[in-house]
């Protein structure tokens, strides 16, 4: 049986990405957030931490590894966003210092922790597989004209980005030992949005639509898989072409 880790497993992303993963055979799934889900599914595993407390998850993936005799891919969805269908005052001219660093604590240094305890794991056993997501704004700016009394926060896009250069660091790094590292970046995703956002957004992408949840499973599933085994250091976007206009 091959084990997936999926930090931030319980969220929007990796709740879908879990669902997916324990339909198929020969896949222990391996949920870490700072709750635990009450769901109970053959080969679902709960653990309830925070990553950014390194000696705690050291301590977890070590136990993992011990019990389940292998870490074989680490999908990284921990990242902290903000409801468009909400107010915020997250201008940048009033930016609030100690709220954007909690931002890039969430999402960014989270993956770096995991991303170092984890292939630690897989340098032992020469062989790992660690998915990041980005999103479309790894590569684009925030179009601040799709919302409505709603900035999206410099944090968002600063973290996206740094995600692309976290994989491609880590793509090099760790190639000697067998470890491959990609990002999967999807563009708007449908989760009940404002139909004024929705039209707004679905104007800027060429398919004129958000993407539906289970759109992005199978592009998560080729990269984590044997499909891809020459594949590393890329960042496959779906977003229904949005960066290329």
């Amino acid at each position: 049986m091959k084990n997936i880790i999926i930090a931030g497993g319980n969220g929007f992303l990796g709740k879908q990405f879990a669902d997916f993963l324990i339909q198929k055979k020969n896949y222990n799934v391996h949920i870490i957030d700072l709750r635990k889900n009450s769901e109970m599914k053959k080969n679902l595993f709960q653990y309830k931490c925070n990553v950014l407390n390194e000696k705690s998850f050291s301590k977890l993936i070590k136990s993992i590894k011990k019990k389940f005799k292998s870490i074989d891919v680490l999908i990284n969805c921990i990242a902290k966003d903000y409801n468009p269908n909400l107010k915020n005052s997250f201008s940048f001219d009033n930016l609030n210092i100690k709220m954007f660093k909690k931002d890039m604590e969430i999402s960014i240094l989270s993956s770096v922790i995991t991303s170092k305890h984890v292939s630690n794991i897989m340098i032992k056993q020469k062989k790992g597989n660690i998915l990041n997501i980005g999103s479309d704004l790894s590569f684009i700016s925030p179009n601040q004209n799709i919302y409505t009394n709603f900035v999206k926060p410099v944090s968002y896009s600063i973290a996206k980005h740094g995600i692309i250069g976290l994989t491609k660091y880590l793509s090099t790094y760790l190639a000697k030992y067998n470890i491959r590292c990609n990002a999967l970046c999807p563009g708007g995703v449908y989760k009940n949005h404002n139909k004024k956002f929705v039209k707004n957004l679905s104007k800027l992408i060429p398919m004129n639509r958000m993407a539906r949840i289970d759109e992005l499973n199978k592009a998560m599933f080729f990269l984590i898989s044997d499909d891809s085994s020459y594949v590393t250091g890329h960042s496959l976007i779906v977003d229904g072409g949005r960066t290329i206009w």
